[in-house]
């Protein structure tokens, strides 16, 4: 009997994934070992790259139901030229309909002129169009080297937009190693905070206060006082009330009664009746 060609494609799509390498169309994969050394299997494709190419790997994600992996430019193929239209082999987009999310996130670079140019986050069980450029894939990526790796993209000389985008990265790591060089980065990245109370940190509660309590800068606290309305609720509200009652601080208790307006919770909406008596 023979098999539809949607079924055919569905089964070579599946077994890609199900192998560790990423699901692929108009790309030309050239799968590498990662190995002992992140840092350096990277470093070795990055030194021949004249062309437009990327390089990626995989890593366990952090509660993929927390974070919007599809954002990304997601619908059932990801784009990584950003690409309109049907892909140059003319086949239209084809996935598989997954029930659960997926266990691991792809981080990918392009790269040009031996320089990466842009970082991007896709969910694993996304089908990556490459626009007809090669894709470098480094299996057996080790997610702690791919912590520290990322980091390195978090300094003045790198553009901000590209900054971020290792900043989320980073977040989107389940690797403890993940969480401590967010905490790190809070003493001077506001987008840090948000992404500390999205993971739900054990340090996270005290860290956003902290922020709130000593940082001169008005613009951290406002950061700090929005992220804890992504504190689990049983923590961030309880907090967020005692901010509007106790702060001296105007700004911190508007952006508190912000914060709280915008949970809808039955203990916020509770907390406003009370003090329009």
């Amino acid at each position: 009997m023979r098999m539809p060609t949607v079924a055919i494609a569905c089964v070579l799509v599946a077994g890609q994934a199900f192998a560790g390498q990423p699901a692929t169309v108009n790309a030309r994969v050239a799968v590498r070992s990662a190995g002992a050394d992140l840092e350096r299997a990277f470093a070795a494709v990055v030194k021949d790259q004249i062309e437009p190419s990327w390089i990626g790997y995989a890593v366990p994600v952090f509660d993929s139901r927390r974070n919007d992996l599809r954002g990304d430019g997601w619908s059932e193929r990801c784009r990584l030229e950003q690409t309109s239209g049907p892909g140059i082999d003319g086949t239209a987009p084809s996935g598989l309909v997954r029930l659960e999310p997926a266990s691991t996130v792809m981080v990918l670079f392009r790269v040009e002129n031996r320089e990466v140019q842009k970082i991007r986050t896709f969910s694993s069980d996304c089908q990556i169009d490459g626009g007809g450029l090669t894709l470098y894939w480094l299996e057996g990526a080790n997610p702690a080297q791919s912590v520290a790796h990322l980091k390195t993209f978090m300094t003045d000389k790198v553009a901000r937009a590209e900054s971020e985008a290792a900043l989320a990265a980073i977040a989107l790591h389940k690797d403890s190693a993940a969480s401590a060089v967010l905490l790190d980065l809070a003493k001077n990245r506001q987008r840090a905070l948000s992404w500390i109370a999205r993971r739900a940190d054990p340090q996270a509660a005290s860290t956003i206060r902290d922020a709130i309590e000593r940082d001169p800068d008005v613009g951290v606290k406002r950061q700090a006082v929005s992220a804890l309305g992504q504190l689990p609720k049983d923590e961030g509200i309880p907090m967020l009330i005692t901010l509007v009652r106790s702060s001296r601080d105007p700004a911190v208790r508007k952006q508190a009664m912000s914060a709280l307006e915008q949970s809808k919770d039955p203990r916020a909406l509770s907390f406003f009746e009370e003090i329009l008596r």
